[in-house]
C-alpha cells in the first residue's frame, strides 16, 4: 500500500490497485523465480507496476527535459532534511519527478529501467532525477527560511 500511495498520492486509488495487485500476484505466481530475486521486491515491481499503468491511462506524465547543469545546489541539505520534510516535499513533486525519484530511490531500479518503463532516453530519467532534487533542496530551504510551504 505504502508503495501504490507513493506514486499515486490518492489512497482510494492506491486501495483499489492493491487490490488489482494482489489479483497479478495470484495469476502470475507460476512465473516468480527465487533464483532472480526475493519474493517481497517481485511483488514490489507489480505494485510500481499497476501504479505507472493507472498514471499513464489517467494523465500524460510530463517530460518537459531540464539542461543539465544549469543549476547548482548544496546535496549536504538532503542529509539535513527530516523524514516529514522530505516526505512533505516528495508529495508536491510534480508527477513525472516523484515517479522518477521513487524508482530510482526507493524501488531501485536503475535509469536503464527506468527510462525502458516510462518510454524515455536515460539521459532523461537523470535529468529528471536531478530536477527533482533541485525541487527538494528548493522547497527545504524556502521552509527553512521563511516557515512558508
Amino acid at each position: 500500500m505504502s508503495i501504490l500511495y507513493r506514486y499515486t498520492r490518492d489512497i482510494k486509488l492506491s486501495e483499489d490497485l492493491l487490490q488489482e495487485t494482489f489479483v497479478s500476484i495470484f495469476k502470475n505466481l507460476d512465473k516468480f523465480d527465487s533464483a532472480k530475486g526475493s519474493f517481497e521486491a517481485w511483488t514490489a515491481r507489480l505494485a510500481v507496476n499497476a501504479a505507472l499503468q493507472e498514471l499513464r491511462r489517467t494523465k500524460e506524465i510530463s517530460m518537459a527535459e531540464i539542461p543539465e547543469g544549469s543549476i547548482n545546489f548544496e546535496s549536504s541539505i538532503h542529509d539535513r532534511m527530516t523524514i516529514a520534510e522530505l516526505k512533505k516535499t516528495i508529495d508536491v513533486l510534480p508527477d513525472i519527478h516523484r515517479i522518477i525519484l521513487n524508482m530510482y530511490y526507493y524501488d531501485n531500479y536503475s535509469h536503464k529501467e527506468i527510462a525502458d518503463i516510462l518510454g524515455i532516453k536515460v539521459s532523461s530519467s537523470r535529468s529528471q532525477l536531478t530536477r527533482a532534487r533541485i525541487i527538494l533542496i528548493e522547497r527545504w530551504t524556502k521552509l527553512n527560511t521563511s516557515g512558508i510551504s
